[in-house]
């Protein structure tokens, strides 16, 4: 469990980093904004990313510790809640950078909002590993529904998911070769 907890902590550094980066560009942006609701929506985001940067000064120190050892099992279970709820925030975090290349192509931005995206795009997909290996190692621990996005809970309908980040098999009319369909995502809007 000690190589999850180093993985972890190289994913939060770089999501840390990325963090304050995206604030730095929001933070104009907000302030320049050219009406209300313009100024609402981006400080939203950047009110929502500054409360997981605080989220994320309190669990980084507690990674970095590493896997608690003592009798009392409330404090791993409060850690792997924190890491649980912070699977979501890089899950949010991802579909802020999608808005906003989605808003700000073409622009000077659109270049290191993309790479800040490439990459959280696999850490996210490398949290959702080491998520599944933790509820594996601690199975009888109760699996946290808040951790999972509406887009990956089986149990919500179809119209309420986008399905980003993710390609499906499309059978052809002979069903001889596989192709792939996007689906309609923020990524895919931002590109038209």
């Amino acid at each position: 469990m000690e190589a999850t907890f180093i993985e972890m902590d190289a994913i939060f550094n770089r999501t840390k980093n990325a963090l304050v980066e995206f604030m730095g560009i929001l933070t104009p942006i907000v302030e320049n904004a050219k009406d209300d609701h313009e100024r609402l929506f981006w400080h939203h985001i950047f009110e929502e990313e500054e409360h997981r940067s605080d989220r994320l000064n309190i669990l980084m120190p507690k990674i970095q510790a590493g896997v608690p050892h003592t009798d009392n099992q409330v404090e791993l279970i409060h850690l792997l809640q924190d890491i649980s709820i912070e699977k979501f925030g890089l899950h949010n975090f991802l579909e802020h950078l999608d808005l906003f290349l989605f808003q700000f192509k073409g622009t000077e931005y659109e270049e290191r909002i993309q790479a800040l995206r490439d990459f959280t795009y696999e850490d996210y997909q490398q949290m959702k590993v080491i998520m599944d290996r933790l509820n594996q190692e601690f199975q009888e621990g109760v699996e946290f529904k808040t951790s999972i996005p509406t887009d990956e809970k089986e149990e919500n309908s179809s119209n309420v998911k986008i399905e980003a980040y993710s390609l499906e098999p499309v059978q052809e009319s002979p069903p001889v070769k596989q192709s792939y369909r996007k689906r309609l995502t923020v990524g895919s809007l931002k590109q038209n």
